[in-house]
């Protein structure tokens, strides 16, 4: 079931969404925080990767080049950062690591954009102009990040303690 709800996660981003109010972080730190352990960053990273490349290539008809791949490596930051919270999950976490996740891909995606030159010249100045033009999307990002993890967190936490009253109350001898 945890790896159904990444990839619906990853599925989610084809539907039409405000630019950068996806539920692609929460899946991340999600899959981060639960998935096992060995398949906790490559499986949320792939599926938001080919979820990546088939927006970008048949959805936007855009070019995919090498620049592009470095939003994978803000994918797997973010799902690094949900291995933070295995073990100790509370709202408090959630929220920072929802906040440090969303500003981590934020840095590292547009650093892929200007690394890609086309936009923005390969200088320091061109740097600080790209960052400052994304501003408007960081957000966007982060709010998505905290709604979407608050739902998933959320409604897995809400299932995982209702399964259990239940199986409590099943048990023989009750």
């Amino acid at each position: 079931m945890l790896y159904l709800i990444v990839a619906l996660a990853a599925l989610a981003r084809f539907a039409p969404h405000p630019p950068d109010f996806s539920p692609a972080y929460a899946a991340l730190l999600f899959g981060g925080a639960y998935l096992r352990k060995r398949d906790s960053i490559w499986f949320p990273v792939a599926a938001l990767a080919v979820s990546d490349f088939l927006l970008t290539t048949a959805i936007y008809r855009m070019h995919f080049g090498w620049a592009d791949t470095v939003d994978w490596l803000g994918f797997a930051v973010v799902a690094w950062i949900g291995w933070w919270l295995r073990d100790r999950i509370s709202l408090k976490k959630v929220v920072a690591a929802s906040l440090a996740g969303g500003t981590a891909f934020f840095v590292i995606s547009n650093l892929g954009v200007w690394l890609g030159g086309m936009l923005y010249p390969r200088t320091l100045l061109g740097l600080g102009t790209c960052y400052v033009a994304a501003l408007p999307f960081l957000g966007s990002t982060l709010a998505s990040s905290l709604l979407f993890s608050g739902v998933l967190f959320g409604a897995y936490e809400y299932y995982r303690r209702r399964a259990q009253r239940l199986a409590h109350f099943a048990a023989p001898g009750r």
